[in-house]
C-alpha cells in the first residue's frame, strides 16, 4: 500500500513539475474554442442571378476584451451588459444599426450577417420558416434539405482559460465555413418583372387575387403573386385573418368561367365543326335549363370573332353541343386541365376539377361546360399554360419554377427542361388568336388597349354559387392574354376574387403590366 501511495504521490509531483515548466503549452492545448456567430440557408436566386433570399445584412461588431475596446464602449455609453461581458474577459457580439461608432479600434471586428429576406418579393412561392430554422411552405419548405446543406457558418475560433476568458496573446480568427458562399437554387423568376406585376396589383386594388406571368416558348414561371400578403414577423396575426392570406391562389383553383371557351372554339376546329354565324337573342333553353347570354337583350346575328371577342355565352353553349362534350373534354385534357403541376421536390399545384364523361350526358351539363361553368375549376397557372399555348402555335409546355443551381462560385448548372408537345395545330390557333385580338380592340377586354403593341385576350366573370354576407354572389374575375403581335412571348392571367368583371376589374392590370414588361423588354 505505501508503494502504490507512493507511486501515485510521484506522478502528481512529475505532473506539477510539467505545469510550472510549459503551462502555455499545457493550458492552450486545452482550451481552445469556437463560437458560432450565424448561420445560413442558401442563397434562392432568379433566373438572372439577382438574391431573392439573403439579400439584406445586419451589422454586427465582434469585441475582443481589451483595455482599447472597454474605452471606446465607455465613451459611446455601450450597454452594460457588452461592458460587464468585456470586463470579464469574454468576446462579445453586438448587433447594431450604427456600425460607425465602432470604427478606430483594432479590437473591434465589424461584420456583416445576412438577414434571409429583405422584402416581400415573391412572398408566397419562396415561404417562410419556423423558429427552428426549417422551411414551413413554399420553396423553403420543399428544397429544404439542399438549401440547409448547402449553406453555411460564420464562427470565431480563439483559445481562452477554464472561465472562457479570452487568452489576449493568442490569435483570434474568423471562420467563413460556407457563410458567404454563391451556392443557391435559381428559380424561373424575373424579378423585374415580379415587381412589376405586384406593382400593378397593388396599384389597382386587388386585395384577394393572383397574377402570373410566363414565357410562352419554354413554360417558365416569370412572376408570380398571391394578395393578401402575410406578415412573416407575426404570423399568428395572419393565422387568424379571414381572408386567408397564407394560400397561394395563383396555385389553387377557382370557378373560370368564359376564357374557358378557347378550349371549346378548339374543340370545334380541331372536329370539324364549322363556327357558323348565329342569333344570339340573350337566353337559352337546354334540358329545361335557361341559360342567359352576359348581354342580356341578346348579340344580335354574330359570327365567331364577334362571339369570342364579346364573350357571347349563347354561341358557344350551340357551339360546344354541336362539338360534344366528350371531344371538350379531351381537348382539354390535352392542356392537363385536371392535373397538378410539380413545380420541383413535390412542390404541387391544385389539380382543378373537370367534369366526368358521365356528368355531361345532358344538353345542359354540356351548356355549362361549354362557356366555363359547372363543375369546371382551373388554377391561373393553368389557364396561363393555356393560353401560353395558343400564343406558341400549338405547342404546350408544362409550368416551370426551377431553372437550375449555381455552385459556391456562382456557376450555373441548368436542371433538366420541362415537356414540351404539340396540342393544337397552328392553324387553330391563329383562327382563336383572331377572335382574341379583337377582344381589345373591340370587344369586352377594351380597357387593356395599348398604343404601344397589339395583344390577344379573354376577359371572364365567373358565377361561384357562393354567397357574401349582404347576399351578393362572389364572382371570379378574369383577364388572360398574350403580346406582343409580332413576337408573343408573354402571357399574362389576371385574377381577382368577388369583383365586377374581368374588364373592368382584371384588364387595367394586364395593361399595367404588359406595357411595363413591354419597356423593359426594348431596354434590354
Amino acid at each position: 500500500m505505501f508503494l502504490v501511495i507512493l507511486l501515485a504521490f510521484s506522478g502528481l509531483i512529475v505532473r506539477l513539475f510539467i505545469l510550472s515548466v510549459y503551462p502555455k503549452e499545457v493550458y492552450t492545448a486545452s482550451s481552445s474554442r469556437n463560437r458560432t456567430l450565424d448561420s445560413s440557408r442558401a442563397t434562392v436566386y432568379d433566373r438572372n442571378l439577382t438574391p431573392l433570399t439573403n439579400n439584406a445584412y445586419s451589422n454586427v461588431v465582434l469585441i475582443r476584451p481589451t483595455a482599447a475596446s472597454l474605452n471606446l464602449l465607455n465613451n459611446i455609453g455601450e450597454d452594460k451588459e457588452i461592458i460587464e461581458s468585456v470586463i470579464k474577459g469574454q468576446f462579445a457580439i453586438k448587433h447594431t444599426d450604427e456600425p460607425e461608432l465602432y470604427v478606430g479600434c483594432s479590437d473591434i471586428k465589424p461584420l456583416k450577417t445576412y438577414e434571409r429576406y429583405g422584402d416581400n418579393t415573391l412572398l408566397h412561392v419562396l415561404g417562410y420558416l419556423n423558429d427552428s430554422g426549417e422551411g414551413v411552405t413554399g420553396i423553403e419548405k420543399y428544397y429544404n434539405d439542399y438549401l440547409k446543406e448547402a449553406g453555411g457558418e460564420l464562427s470565431v475560433t480563439y483559445t481562452a482559460d477554464a472561465q472562457g476568458r479570452l487568452l489576449l496573446d493568442e490569435n483570434t480568427e474568423i471562420r467563413d465555413d460556407g457563410y458567404y458562399s454563391q451556392a443557391g437554387l435559381v428559380l424561373t423568376i424575373d424579378k423585374d418583372i415580379q415587381t412589376i406585376l405586384e406593382t400593378a396589383m397593388i396599384n389597382h386594388n386587388i386585395s384577394k387575387g393572383a397574377g402570373v406571368v410566363s414565357d410562352n416558348a419554354t413554360g417558365e414561371i416569370l412572376g408570380c403573386v398571391s394578395f393578401p400578403l402575410y406578415d412573416r414577423e407575426n404570423l399568428e396575426n395572419s393565422l387568424n385573418d379571414s381572408n386567408s392570406p397564407f394560400i397561394n391562389r395563383a396555385f389553387s383553383q377557382y370557378p373560370v368561367g368564359s376564357v374557358f371557351k378557347v378550349i371549346t372554339a378548339a374543340a370545334c376546329i380541331e372536329n370539324n365543326i364549322h363556327l357558323t354565324e348565329y342569333t344570339c337573342t340573350g337566353s337559352v333553353k337546354k334540358t329545361e335549363n335557361l341559360f342567359f347570354c352576359n348581354k342580356i337583350e341578346g348579340h344580335g346575328k354574330i359570327d365567331f370573332n364577334t362571339a369570342l371577342s364579346n364573350s357571347c355565352n349563347t354561341y358557344f353553349i350551340d357551339m360546344g353541343i354541336s362539338a360534344g362534350g366528350e371531344n371538350i373534354l379531351e381537348t382539354a385534357e390535352r392542356f392537363h386541365l385536371g392535373e397538378s403541376s410539380d413545380l420541383g421536390n413535390g412542390y404541387m399545384t391544385d389539380t382543378g376539377t373537370l367534369p366526368t364523361q358521365e356528368e355531361l350526358r345532358f344538353e345542359a351539363d354540356i351548356a355549362n361546360f361549354a362557356f366555363g361553368q359547372g363543375k369546371l375549376t382551373a388554377t391561373p397557372l393553368q389557364i396561363a399554360a393555356v393560353f401560353a399555348t395558343l400564343g406558341n402555335k400549338g405547342i404546350y409546355n408544362s409550368p416551370t419554377l426551377i431553372k437550375g443551381t449555381v455552385d459556391s462560385d456562382g456557376n450555373l448548372t441548368e436542371c433538366k427542361k420541362n415537356t414540351s408537345e404539340k396540342v393544337l395545330d397552328n392553324s387553330t390557333c391563329k383562327i382563336i388568336n383572331n377572335a382574341l385580338k379583337e377582344t381589345v380592340i373591340d370587344g369586352t377586354g377594351k380597357t387593356a388597349y395599348s398604343n404601344n403593341f397589339n395583344s390577344y385576350c379573354k376577359t371572364s366573370t365567373a358565377q361561384s354559387g357562393q354567397f357574401d354576407e349582404n347576399g351578393n354572389e362572389i364572382k371570379y374575375c378574369w383577364f388572360v392574354g398574350f403580346f406582343p403581335e409580332n413576337n408573343p412571348r408573354y402571357t399574362i392571367c389576371i385574377m381577382k376574387e368577388n369583383g365586377v368583371s374581368g374588364g373592368t376589374d382584371c384588364g387595367p392590370v394586364f395593361k399595367e403590366v404588359a406595357e411595363n414588361i413591354y419597356l423593359l423588354s426594348q431596354n434590354q
